[in-house]
């Protein structure tokens, strides 16, 4: 497994993780986000000096993705992924090259929260 830079050639696999129904379920903001604003955000996100967005590949398979923010980390699973305890071994591999971060999550997501915790990481629980 492995983490690598995001690019803009990603703009069209991140948002189809983004905006996929539990993904957006366990997200802070549930509403689906637009390719134009995805766009701009991805874009925005790109050109800082350190984007903080990374694709997960594991065995040559676009997995998931993980994203630094100062002392936050968020990630998403590729649904064809989940149930597999590739979350635990993206947030450990995070870990790993960033250091231990804070995991917001909602209640109720224990295996997020669960993932997060195992891989080393500090959970705080959100509002749903």
């Amino acid at each position: 497994m492995k983490l690598r830079p995001a690019t803009i050639d990603d703009a069209q696999l991140l948002l189809d993780w983004r905006n996929e129904p539990l993904t957006r379920a366990m997200s802070v903001n549930t509403e689906p986000v637009g390719w134009e604003i995805h766009l701009k955000w991805l874009s925005a996100r790109l050109a800082r000096s350190e984007p903080g967005l990374y694709i997960c590949e594991n065995d040559g398979s676009l997995c998931g993705m993980v994203r630094i923010d100062d002392d936050e980390i968020s990630y998403i699973v590729d649904v064809n992924f989940r149930g597999k305890g590739l979350a635990t071994k993206m947030l450990v591999l995070a870990r790993h090259h960033f250091g231990p971060k804070r995991a917001k999550v909602k209640r109720g997501n224990e295996a997020s929260a669960k993932a997060a915790t195992a891989a080393g990481h500090t959970v705080e629980y959100i509002k749903d």
